[in-house]
């Protein structure tokens, strides 16, 4: 509601701007504030989640069960990148146990010498 002041000489000139609809007082004279309502639009928008029968608790009248709380959404992204990451390094250890146990990693593990190993063929 916005409430405006008109001067007293231009009472009856004056007209509302399209946006605004003016409100018909009953028993207003010239000169009087004009009154008019202005549509601005939602500003907020709530989702009920759970009602109460009481102020603070009770039993449950209402409850919306396709809320999903903002801090679980941050949960899932969180574990799922971490999953992610957990693997690769899980593959990484995997490769390296792998490369380790055929004996292609310098200084890493005991190389067992076979019968086709250079030190035997060439000694």
């Amino acid at each position: 509601i916005a409430e405006t002041e008109t001067p007293r000489h231009t009472a009856k000139e004056s007209k509302p701007a399209a946006s605004t609809t003016p409100i018909s007082v009953p028993g207003e004279k010239p000169g009087d504030p004009s009154i008019s309502l202005i549509e601005i639009g939602p500003r907020l928008v709530l989702t009920p989640i759970v009602i109460l029968e009481g102020s603070f608790g009770g039993p449950v009248i209402y409850e919306n069960k396709e809320f999903v709380s903002p801090n679980q959404i941050r949960s899932d992204l969180r574990r799922k990148k971490a999953g992610s990451y957990n693997s690769r390094a899980e593959q990484i250890g995997e490769g390296k146990a792998k490369r380790r146990d055929l004996g292609l990693r310098s200084g890493e593990g005991v190389r067992e010498v076979g019968e086709l190993d250079d030190r035997v063929v060439f000694a």
